[in-house]
């Protein structure tokens, strides 16, 4: 019973590194192609709901545009109707010495006088007379 060994020699196969390169890019190529496919739909979508806005928004121009287009029509309308306005009265002056208080006063340069209203208590004649 001696031990000796056992069969044949074994022989070491080196794997084939190719096969799998090849299938790990296919499987890279399978995601990626998934990825973008999924990100080309996304940005379809976003790009044709880009185009609807950007017409929305024209068509709603050009009815704020007709809209402002008939005011201004109706405006002119209205305005040749009614006709021009009454021109208002200009505005005047005052008068210079005008009395408020509906008292009669001199006009022009003698009414800007302040005349006194109290008895004067100097000059010539004023005092004491005696005789």
């Amino acid at each position: 019973m001696g031990g000796g060994g056992g069969g044949g020699g074994a022989t070491i196969t080196s794997p084939n590194y190719m096969q799998h390169t090849m299938m790990a890019q296919m499987q890279m190529e399978a995601m990626r192609s998934q990825r973008e496919g999924v990100l080309g739909l996304a940005q379809n979508q976003l790009n044709a709901e880009l185009a609807t806005q950007s017409q929305t928004l024209e068509e709603l121009k050009l009815v704020k545009q007709q809209r402002a287009n008939e005011t201004s029509a109706n405006a002119a309308r209205l305005a040749a109707l009614i006709g021009t306005p009454v021109p208002e009265k200009p505005a005047e002056a005052p008068k210079v010495g005008e009395d408020r208080a509906g008292q009669v006063r001199a006009q022009g340069k003698k009414a800007l006088r302040i005349e006194s209203t109290r008895p004067r208590t100097s000059g010539v004649g004023v005092g004491l007379n005696i005789t």
